[in-house]
């Protein structure tokens, strides 16, 4: 039987054919805890400053008794606060975690990002087109009249970013 050069052998046909295989389920989606986060959303519903009020009262009272220094004309510091966020998660996506990491930014009256925290969401029997509303005290916040709450799911995470939330610790 006589070699055709331009015949091409099994072993490069399958090779081929595993290339287009792998291509194919890299489209297809992520898939992990990286995918079945993608379908997570979390939505900002309302939230709630805890201020102790006698005590911003009795600083009221002793700045309007002090007779008016240059120090007097500076802004006032903000007051370390509790804020009560009230939000919504929703599983859009086909997977289910026990729990996902959102991203909560504190922005002032004029949208400049001022706080950052990561706040862990139990997630547990949340499955498809289902939301559970979730209740979360945030304290120690400098907190000033005008400033906004945003919560969201980030996706994707960058790798270097993994270790700080908690779902992915599973996948190592």
């Amino acid at each position: 039987m006589k070699r055709i050069e331009d015949r091409v052998s099994l072993w490069q046909l399958g090779a081929l054919a595993l290339a287009g295989l792998l291509l194919l389920a890299a489209c297809a989606g992520e898939g992990g805890v990286s995918g079945a986060r993608a379908g997570y959303i979390a939505e900002m519903g309302s939230f709630s400053v805890v201020a102790p009020a006698m005590a911003e009262e009795a600083t009221e009272d002793a700045e309007a008794d002090a007779e008016p220094t240059e120090e007097a004309a500076a802004p006032a510091e903000p007051s370390m606060t509790t804020v009560l966020l009230d939000f919504l998660i929703h599983n859009e996506g086909s997977g289910t975690l026990d729990g996902v990491t959102v991203d909560l930014t504190i922005a002032d009256p004029d949208g400049n990002e001022k706080e950052r925290h990561l706040l862990w969401v139990d997630t547990t029997g949340l499955t498809k087109g289902s939301q559970r509303q979730v209740a979360h005290e945030l304290t120690d916040v400098a907190y000033v009249e005008g400033d906004g709450f945003h919560v969201e799911v980030r996706h994707p995470i960058p790798m270097e970013e993994r270790g700080d939330y908690a779902e992915f610790d599973a996948e190592n």
